[in-house]
């Protein structure tokens, strides 16, 4: 089969992998065609983790980071070793790539804040915002927090809907700082944040520890970690996506309110994180590091946090 095969054929294109709204693989691989003009420069050149569900929602579902050996040629292989283990991770350049793992039953696709060529320089920030379940009041508290944190420090930003739970803050960096310089910036604004808000901002890792406030998840911006692309499905009933928002729609906006058949209007909206300059961090580092001088630090390790 030829590159121009795949980019008409659809495999299994009734099976139904929304069953609550009845959206079909046909549905979903439509969605991405529309979605892939503004989806795109957000995904193109990352490595990607696939988050597939071959059977539909309905069934189990898992996470590939491997690229499999019989996706075509127009799909790069990136090799990455990650303590002593290589992981081929697969990264996509334009939207028949996109058409074509979504015709894999991916419905999420979770990108590095690096691209391929430069892994370990981060070209984009994202704090994921975890409120209570439940709760998408204090989430929207919470990113009003980080915009407002990140104004003072001469930073714009911009807002998504998780299509899940909460918001993603986000804003693009130049890639001049590696992934270590990277990390320990966005803890140290993560930790300012939880002790200017500590009734409802925490940085803790452990869910029992958090007492019902909103965890800023600054985890996603070290190496290999990965969070939903903005335009991205959910694996969710009514097929939420991760939409980008102006400040203003915040408000109104639940995490969840945009669905598959909303893309049509967003796409019309635009995508204000495309309107952002990417940052030079230098002025905002020396400012956040004097700011949190006397924090108490620790390495962090996610498996014994």
């Amino acid at each position: 089969m030829g590159i121009g095969a795949y980019a008409v054929e659809i495999s299994n294109p009734d099976r139904i992998v929304f069953p609550d709204a009845g959206f079909s693989k046909a549905d979903v691989v439509a969605y991405y065609e529309r979605a892939a003009p503004l989806m795109m420069p957000h995904l193109m050149g990352r490595p990607l983790t696939l988050q597939r569900f071959p059977r539909g929602i309905g069934a189990k579902g898992f996470m590939q980071k491997n690229a499999a050996k019989h996706f075509p040629s127009f799909i790069e292989r990136v090799p990455v070793v990650h303590q002593e283990r290589e992981t081929i991770y697969p990264v996509v350049h334009d939207a028949m790539g996109l058409r074509y793992l979504a015709n894999q039953g991916t419905v999420t696709f979770h990108i590095w804040t690096t691209r391929a060529r430069a892994l370990d320089r981060p070209d984009h920030i994202v704090f994921d915002l975890d409120p209570p379940r439940g709760d998408p009041a204090a989430a929207r508290t919470a990113a009003r927090d980080v915009r407002t944190l990140l104004q003072e420090l001469g930073l714009a930003s911009a807002v998504c809907a998780t299509g899940s739970q909460g918001y993603h803050v986000l804003f693009p960096v130049r890639p001049e700082l590696d992934l270590v310089a990277i990390g320990l910036f966005c803890r140290r604004v993560a930790e300012l944040l939880a002790r200017r808000h500590p009734e409802r901002l925490t940085t803790e890792f452990r869910k029992k520890n958090r007492r019902g406030r909103v965890f800023i998840d600054w985890l996603r911006n070290r190496h290999g970690q990965t969070v939903a692309c903005p335009w991205s499905l959910r694996p969710r009933p009514g097929a939420p996506f991760v939409a980008p928002l102006t400040w203003d729609e915040l408000a109104t906006t639940p995490p969840d309110l945009h669905r598959l058949p909303d893309v049509e209007a967003r796409l019309r909206r635009g995508d204000p994180y495309a309107n952002l300059e990417p940052a030079d961090l230098t002025a905002a580092r020396d400012h956040v590091a004097r700011a949190t001088a006397g924090f108490d630090l620790k390495p962090f390790d996610r498996f014994r946090s």
